[in-house]
């Protein structure tokens, strides 16, 4: 029986992952990329390994603080003024917090970006632990250690772990680090491989039917 959940931030507890496909469309063309790499294929993983990535496979043509830059100027618009939060998602944290179940945000997304998300959505304190890739110095999305640390965080086994992802990136993440994976279905990752998820769920109603279901489960 799982004992924590862990979400996703980006396409999960925000809808914010279709307006940064829409906006990372637009800065791989600036990087000089955008021919060859779309959005699906960096989505989930942190901004500066994108650039790792980017730089040992391609030739982008801006430097790896510019690609930041790129991203940092349009996060403001798309945490407070563009996305929205997931139906229901207050609910379902009231439901987890009156069972006692831990709860944490594993996310790729930068402090900063995080605090306005939380600003706007009211998410301050609502969960026991908030772990970014900016704060630790281990591998990113897709590697399995930001997950290890968020369920070290909580002080669980990883394998007692629900995972909430949506991006191909964050769903290998969490099924390498051996939680049990829901992937958000979304209109985003229709191009992503979400095959080492253990299930799907089709909205944010699907997605607190299973949590539930997971945590109960024997």
């Amino acid at each position: 029986m799982a004992s924590a959940v862990i979400f996703d931030m980006d396409g999960v507890i925000v809808d914010s992952e279709r307006y940064w496909a829409e906006e990372v469309e637009g800065i791989l063309d600036e990087a000089g990329v955008g021919d060859e790499v779309g959005p699906e294929d960096v989505l989930g993983a942190n901004v500066y390994d994108q650039y790792d990535w980017l730089a040992a496979n391609y030739d982008p043509e801006i430097s790896k603080a510019e690609y930041f830059e790129l991203y940092d100027e349009r996060a403001e618009t798309v945490y407070t003024e563009k996305c929205d939060l997931l139906d229901g998602f207050h609910d379902l944290l009231d439901e987890l917090d009156e069972r006692g179940v831990p709860t944490a945000v594993c996310t790729s997304s930068f402090p900063h970006w995080i605090e306005m998300a939380f600003d706007t959505f009211d998410l301050h304190g609502r969960f026991d632990e908030v772990v970014n890739a900016a704060d630790l110095d281990v591998p990113g999305k897709p590697e399995p250690d930001i997950y290890e640390a968020a369920a070290d965080e909580l002080d669980v086994d990883i394998k007692d772990c629900v995972v909430v992802e949506d991006s191909g990136n964050g769903v290998e993440s969490a099924a390498r680090a051996g939680a049990h994976v829901i992937a958000l279905d979304t209109s985003v990752n229709d191009d992503m491989d979400l095959s080492p998820a253990d299930e799907l769920a089709a909205d944010g109603l699907d997605l607190r039917d299973r949590v539930l279901a997971a945590l109960d489960r024997d």
